[in-house]
C-alpha cells in the first residue's frame, strides 16, 4: 500500500486550510467576525456575529463526496483507539466541505450526532499504509431531507472582495 508522502501531506494540509479560509469568508460576507484557529482550540472557527454570543466551527473537507454521493464522517481514530472527528469534537458546529469547495453542509454538531446515531449507516476505515480512521458514510440525499441542515455556497477569495466592494 502507498503511504502518504510530507509533500502529499503539506499539500492536503494547505488545501484543508484554504477550504477553512471559504468557510470563514462565508461567515464574513453574512457580517460576523471571524478567528481561524483561534487560541490553539479544538476547532478551526470561531465565529463572532455582531447580535448574539459567538460559536466555534469545525470544518472537514471531503473531496470524494461531490463524486460519491455520500459524506465521510470520521468517528475513530484507530491507531491511537481513541474517538475522533464528529463524535469527539468540542465546536458548537460542523461544516463538511464538499468536493471542490464550493458548498458545504452545515449544522450543529449535537444535531449531525443525533442524526448518525438514528440508524445503521455503513461504516468504513480508510486504506492506506498510514491511514487510521474509521467512520461513516451518510447519503447527500438523506442528509438534505433533515431538519436542521443547512447546504451553503462558499464563496472564493475573489468573489468574497468582489461582494465586499459592492457592499
Amino acid at each position: 500500500m502507498r503511504r502518504n508522502t510530507p509533500e502529499q501531506f503539506a499539500r492536503q494540509l494547505r488545501e484543508g486550510h484554504y477550504n477553512e479560509l471559504r468557510v470563514a469568508l462565508y461567515f464574513m460576507i453574512e457580517g460576523m467576525h471571524v478567528r481561524i484557529g483561534y487560541s490553539g482550540q479544538s476547532y478551526d472557527l470561531h465565529v463572532l456575529p455582531p447580535d448574539r454570543p459567538g460559536f466555534s466551527v469545525e470544518v472537514k473537507w471531503d473531496k470524494r463526496a461531490a463524486a460519491t454521493g455520500n459524506l465521510y464522517f470520521e468517528i475513530e481514530n484507530t491507531r491511537q483507539r481513541r474517538p475522533a472527528g464528529i463524535v469527539s469534537t468540542r465546536a458548537d458546529y460542523w461544516c463538511h466541505v464538499i468536493g471542490d469547495g464550493d458548498d458545504a453542509m452545515l449544522a450543529s454538531v449535537t444535531l449531525m450526532r443525533k442524526l448518525l446515531k438514528s440508524r445503521p449507516f455503513r461504516e468504513v476505515r480508510t486504506r492506506g499504509e498510514d491511514s487510521n480512521s474509521r467512520g461513516l458514510l451518510i447519503p447527500r440525499d438523506w442528509l438534505s431531507q433533515q431538519k436542521g441542515i443547512a447546504w451553503i455556497e462558499l464563496p472564493t477569495v475573489a468573489e468574497f472582495f468582489g461582494e465586499l466592494f459592492r457592499k
